[in-house]
């Protein structure tokens, strides 16, 4: 039997990690408060820090800035995942990605004209497609994220993908098809929409 946790971020009793994921007393608070669920979210929400923050993991203050922003993923605020249900509900877009009314972000994802462009016209659905997304092309095209060059190529990639002309998702496609893994998401950019009539 699996040892279960009442994991803090999902709100329900599930799996816990084998052991601390790394030593000290986040580590041993995660391994005490988060499941193996959970947990497998942070590597593509450290990467979308890593690349609008343009972090380099080399540098001693930006490992303690992502080790700072862990701590907020994922204990952040008790009530966030309720607000920001809320604001969505309140907040509906035409999503330009999905091509329909959805739940809109809680606020801009970012500062400056392209964050404000995605919380004006990007759902938060079409938004949760991003994270796997970049990691596919940062390890496609090999960028190093303390690269400010890389990071604008991710920047780009990431307009192209919400707003480029071959970004609607193709017809046919339905929400489910999110929750089945990267092969669906990698698919939203050129390939699937290449297929539109």
């Amino acid at each position: 039997m699996p040892r279960m946790v009442y994991c803090v971020k999902l709100k329900r009793e599930l799996p816990g990690l084998d052991k601390p994921p790394f030593p000290g007393e986040l580590g041993q608070r995660i391994y005490d408060n988060v499941s193996q669920q959970a947990w497998q979210m942070w590597p593509a929400q450290s990467t979308q820090i890593i690349s609008e923050r343009g972090l380099n993991m080399v540098d001693p203050q930006a490992r303690k800035t992502l080790r700072q922003e862990m701590e907020k993923f994922f204990f952040g605020s008790g009530e966030q995942p309720q607000a920001a249900q809320a604001a969505g509900q309140s907040h509906l877009v035409f999503c330009a990605k999905l091509q329909r009314e959805l739940p809109g972000l809680a606020k801009p994802p970012f500062p400056g004209a392209l964050g404000q462009r995605i919380y004006e016209s990007i759902s938060q659905q079409a938004w949760d497609m991003w994270p796997a997304q970049s990691t596919l092309i940062i390890n496609h095209y090999g960028l190093n994220m303390a690269d400010p060059e890389a990071r604008k190529i991710l920047r780009e990639q990431m307009e192209e993908f919400f707003f480029g002309k071959d970004a609607r998702m193709p017809e046919g496609w339905s929400p489910e098809e999110v929750g089945a893994g990267a092969g669906p998401r990698s698919k939203g950019g050129g390939g699937g929409a290449a297929r539109k009539k």
